[in-house]
């Protein structure tokens, strides 16, 4: 008894796609006839406009939409092989031309939710298509039995389906991924370098404009830590309120280096800033241009170093802007601690005398030399504020000069030590 898919037809003649269509194509015109292969390259044609309605970035490249359309064409053969018994029940609907079509996606840079999107509407066209065709060819009394024994073959494979799909966008996207970030990685370290390079050549590379205004951040973790830093790179970018575009790239261990674009006339940065149990973050100062692209970056990375070099430094977010004059005294730590050595004396002896004495003198400068300031600050008389900073003063040597040296070396101390 011939099965009712041998009835099929399509509503048009065929087109050129004869030339692309899989193996299966030509064991259905055996089977079924051409009539089959035909509707099956029509329903092809509608999952494929409704997925580019879904996904609009489909709509403008041919190539893409014509690959899309293979893919669901044998997908469609496939599924009609199933509901005609030319397959067995457990047979997969995925082909080396989905296969394909979900590494396009990755290549595209596109989203895996994308592809799920487009599997899902593609889906429900197929078997749209499969039950009104079966409604239409058979009689009443038996299309409702096959209708139902249709939808139960296609739920059946669906998990499969998708799954094979998924495994290869993923495949590919890491595979993907790693190639463009060390393109991009290359690239921006030349910029870092000062190397010529053609700007618009750059621009697509990274995908990120160079011309405008940007902000560096390094962010970096713990080895232990399962934290996704592009979500915390992109929670500082959009706490900052300005930023329009972001260039996020990988480097090293759990590390990354990030740029945001900000407006011209973007206000200053907020005193308070996120911060995340256990990821570091340092951010440098806006900068115009490419070369506010290396200075922000440069700044960020100072910032970065002056983190590193406390002991026992928790978590926290830096910007430049807060520490510059520590990240110029301290480029060099060598030559820095000899020098709060040289100006402070015993003064920079580790006891908590000494760093009583030292905390009250430090505060005492930021504070304008208001003894009345100070006192509040520490919860003291102005005559034990006075005690203090005399028997600090003795202990440095001091005779009187610029205080400029001993401000430095005590900015220089209590980065390292007093308040790591």
């Amino acid at each position: 008894m011939a099965h009712w898919t041998e009835n099929l037809s399509g509503r048009r003649a065929q087109q050129p796609e004869t030339e692309w269509l899989s193996p299966d194509a030509e064991q259905i015109r055996k089977v079924l006839g051409d009539g089959a292969v035909t509707w099956s390259v029509e329903v092809g044609q509608d999952i494929t406009r409704r997925i580019v309605e879904r996904v609009p970035v489909l709509e403008d490249d041919v190539a893409a939409r014509e690959a899309v359309r293979r893919a669901t064409t044998a997908t469609t053969l496939r599924a009609l092989m199933l509901v005609a018994g030319m397959v067995e029940r457990d047979a997969s609907l995925f082909s080396a031309e989905v296969r394909e079509i979900a590494r396009d996606f990755a290549r595209r840079g596109m989203e895996l939710d994308d592809l799920l999107r487009a599997i899902r509407v593609g889906y429900a066209v197929l078997a749209a298509g499969l039950l009104d065709a079966a409604r239409a060819l058979l009689p009443p009394a038996e299309s409702s039995s096959e209708m139902r024994r249709i939808s139960v073959l296609l739920f059946e494979v669906q998990d499969d389906f998708s799954a094979g799909a998924a495994s290869a966008f993923i495949e590919e996207q890491s595979v993907w991924t790693a190639g463009v970030s060390a393109a991009r990685l290359e690239l921006v370290t030349m910029i870092l370098r000062g190397e010529d390079i053609d700007p618009r050549h750059a621009e697509k590379t990274l995908d990120y404009p160079l011309s405008g205004s940007h902000i560096a951040l390094v962010a970096w973790t713990g080895p232990q830590s399962t934290r996704d830093l592009r979500g915390v790179v992109d929670h500082v970018l959009r706490d900052l309120g300005a930023v329009s575009a972001s260039l996020i790239l990988p480097v090293g261990f759990q590390a990354v280096w990030a740029w945001g674009t900000v407006r011209p006339n973007a206000p200053r940065l907020r005193q308070e800033r996120p911060t995340f149990d256990d990821v570091f973050v340092v951010l440098g100062e806006p900068g115009a241009g490419i070369d506010g692209f290396r200075q922000s970056h440069v700044e960020a990375k100072a910032v970065e170093r002056l983190i590193r070099l406390r002991s026992g430094q928790t978590p926290c977010t830096v910007a430049h802007e807060d520490v510059a004059l520590e990240a110029l005294l301290l480029e060099d730590r060598t030559a820095a601690t000899r020098f709060v050595g040289r100006v402070l004396g015993p003064l920079a002896q580790d006891d908590p005398r000494m760093a009583e004495l030292r905390s009250t003198l430090r505060r005492y400068f930021d504070a304008d030399h208001s003894l009345a300031k100070v006192a509040a600050l520490e919860h003291i008389s102005k005559n034990t504020v006075t005690y203090r900073i005399n028997k600090a003063l003795d202990l440095c040597g001091y005779a009187g000069a610029t205080t400029t040296d001993l401000r430095a070396a005590l900015r220089i101390h209590h980065w390292l030590e007093d308040d790591a």
